[in-house]
């Protein structure tokens, strides 16, 4: 079988450069090759294919083989031993040759990635503040963990590392390694530098690294008191001593319980570890790295991003956005010819331009017009071998492929972070979820049936009976809120809440001075978020929504002060709540943003104790806020039924009179058997009167 050596661009550099550095042509190739197997064949191709990359990059850069050698006056004063230089430490096996170099188990380190950091990161290098993104599977994990080590290694070359830092003589030094998700610490950027330290002649030989310890309790100890750890666990004792911080967001997205504090304690050493560069004025084996994907980058990362641009400061801080098809050219077959995206608008979602162009933008012979780019959009060229993945789904492509995050421009949540802490804290609070587990995450409501909104729910986990009377589990005596969305085709949402405290929010500003003050602000519990939907041929039932409404008044005890909806078909069902002398009227959350905007402050001062329910929180994560729009808006396609019922029933109990009655105490007041004398229990099944008509019967106990 003919092997095809179509890959071996030797094309791209002069044939002449070639015969003078003694490389074989392809015609000395095919002749060199007829004698070998096939699977040899390929090899001597792969091989030899690395080799020419290698010598391209390293033309380009200007570099070859030869970088300056660290200075003997630099080095002799501080350090035991000469350091090694950036390429030495990537290529030498003593030190992470043996895992960076391709061989035939490892592509190693890509080419590209290390014209990039021998340019940036070499033993001179005052970068101490980088942040790398991009597209998914370009190797950013292996490259932050590459220049922590890096650094790491220069400072356990130090004489006194103590000293050097403006340390007490004997302090530890600590390296970290943090990760916003529960997965096991080792499996994330921890195992890697576990991994390349095994494989180091110089972390086994000099720094005594057991290459045979799992290290379970993420720490490794180095020479001059110095450490690599892993976590966000103890961190008051190692305090100003941190001097080295990697932070991985990894793919925190689908964390239902992401690590928050990890991005406080990156935040203060990365502050802290500038502030010493800034006194220094020298350089120094520091460094705060975060590495996160465009599609994962939170509003945490981006705005360290813009922190990073608006400083404008390459010598020392400095942002990486790589494509897939930047970082992997050498292994991809392009033709040449490239597309435009145009992104960045908030009016408009990213979308692919027409015309057909070079690498450069330089246009080609073309059936379609070359598109003009819009007034204020960036745009991105992108090799016409991923033009079907960016028609089909243009703003996924931009992030996953291209490694452009276009989250943050317009997004009303630029994170779920804050939701999910509000979440963790309800959960320790105990805020059931009243669905029960075999229930639908869309509740059908319609006529075609005879099934009512309480029949999808765990009537255990919020009722329980009180000297012969049903009430609500939690704070059965607080006055509720809700807000109706409205719809008879499509989704319908409906939430109910309570006040159940005060919290003290510092940082509030003045807006009149300026100055930062403190003050309690209400807390807010969630008893119901529910998203309706409409039945398989019938339309969603108004009648059971406001039945359901009756029967937590009339049967379960609950008592409203509030019930809001918005303005579609809600007139009769308001004025049949007024009629029963429950305050009712209507709410439009679309007629400006202070709804929304009270409500995501609320979860940004982590004042909100919702269940999970995973429709509101897709339908948050996507909200979007346009400048050219008075009203918060879903994505073309979306909705935003369930978020609509959330943040008006919020909206409905910070607005309430009973906002005054709230103490700052909010521990949770909870109702049960278990706090009855024997003599007043009542065994089950407990039997709750049904509207006229229902005839089934619920039992908790």
């Amino acid at each position: 079988m003919a092997i095809d050596i179509s890959n071996v661009r030797l094309d791209h550099l002069d044939p002449e450069l070639l015969e003078a550095l003694g490389f074989a042509t392809k015609d000395d190739i095919e002749k060199f090759i007829q004698g070998c197997n096939e699977a040899d064949q390929r090899l001597i191709l792969k091989q030899y294919q690395i080799l020419l990359q290698e010598i391209k990059d390293q033309i380009k850069a200007k570099q070859a083989r030869h970088i300056n050698p660290i200075p003997n006056s630099w080095w002799e004063a501080d350090f035991r031993k000469k350091p090694p230089t950036l390429q030495e430490f990537i290529e030498d096996p003593y030190y992470l040759g043996s895992t960076l170099l391709p061989s035939e188990d490892s592509e190693g380190m890509f080419p590209t990635w290390r014209a990039i950091l021998m340019e940036d990161f070499e033993w001179n290098s005052y970068i101490h503040n980088l942040v790398i993104t991009g597209s998914l599977g370009i190797g950013k994990t292996y490259i932050m963990v590459t220049l922590l080590l890096y650094r790491m290694t220069l400072c356990t070359l130090l004489k006194n590392p103590q000293s050097f830092f403006g340390l007490t003589k004997g302090s530890k030094i600590v390296y970290n390694i943090l990760s916003v998700t529960k997965q096991a610490v080792s499996e994330t950027a921890f195992g890697d530098a576990r991994n390349f330290m095994s494989k180091s002649v110089y972390f086994i030989d000099e720094c005594n690294f057991d290459p045979d310890s799992k290290y379970s309790n993420f720490r490794v100890e180095l020479p001059g008191d110095v450490y690599l750890t892993a976590g966000s666990k103890g961190w008051h004792v190692l305090g100003r001593n941190v001097l080295g911080v990697a932070l991985d967001e990894g793919n925190w997205r689908n964390e239902a319980d992401p690590d928050t504090k990890a991005y406080d304690l990156y935040n203060e050493v990365r502050v802290r570890i500038a502030n010493r560069f800034m006194r220094a004025g020298k350089f120094l084996p520091a460094i705060s790295i975060l590495a996160s994907s465009a599609k994962d980058e939170s509003s945490f990362t981006e705005q360290v991003i813009k922190e990073i641009e608006k400083a404008n400061d390459p010598t020392h801080q400095k942002v990486y956005r790589n494509a897939v098809y930047r970082i992997k050219k050498h292994v991809l077959r392009l033709t040449g010819q490239w597309f435009k995206v145009a992104y960045g608008l908030k009016t408009q979602e990213p979308y692919v331009m027409t015309g057909i162009y070079t690498e450069e933008g330089k246009p080609l012979p073309s059936e379609e017009v070359h598109e003009t780019t819009p007034t204020g959009a960036s745009t991105e060229l992108v090799p016409v071998e991923y033009l079907p993945e960016f028609k089909r789904r243009t703003r996924v492509a931009l992030q996953s492929i291209a490694g452009i995050s276009t989250g943050g421009s317009n997004r009303f949540f630029p994170s779920t972070v804050d939701i999910e802490r509000c979440i963790e804290l309800a959960e320790a609070d105990g805020v059931p979820d009243p669905a029960r587990k075999d229930s639908p995450k869309h509740l059908p409501v319609s006529m075609e049936d005879n099934v009512n909104v309480w029949d999808y729910l765990d009537h255990n986990k919020f009722l329980t009976k009180v000297q012969s009377r049903i009430v609500p589990k939690r704070h059965p005596y607080a006055a509720r809120f809700a807000h109706l969305d409205l719809a008879t085709v499509g989704l319908a949402g409906l939430a109910v809440c309570h006040l159940v405290g005060n919290q003290r929010v510092d940082g509030v500003v003045n807006r009149t001075t300026g100055e930062p003050f403190s003050e309690y602000r209400l807390i807010v519990e969630y008893d119901f978020i529910l998203t309706l939907c409409a039945g398989r041929t019938k339309p969603i039932s108004l009648e059971k929504v406001q039945n359901f409404l009756l029967w937590l008044i009339q049967e379960c005890g609950y008592r409203f002060s509030m019930v809001t909806a918005d303005q579609f078909q809600s007139v009769m069902p308001l004025q049949m709540l007024q009629s029963r002398n429950i305050p009712a009227e209507t709410l439009s959350i679309d007629r400006d943003k202070k709804v929304y905007t009270a409500w995501r402050q609320a979860f940004q001062e982590l004042r909100l104790r919702p269940y999970r329910q995973d429709m509101m929180i897709h339908e948050a994560e996507n909200l979007v806020d346009l400048e050219s729009s008075k009203m918060i808006d879903h994505p073309k396609n979306g909705t935003k039924d369930t978020s609509d019922a959330a943040a008006g029933a919020y909206f409905n109990a910070i607005e309430s009179e009973e906002k005054s009655s709230v103490n700052i105490d909010n521990s949770p007041s909870i109702h049960g058997n278990h706090g009855l004398s024997p003599q007043s229990i009542e065994r089950p099944p407990i039997e709750i009167v049904l509207p006229m008509g229902y005839s089934k019967i619920r039992s908790f106990s």
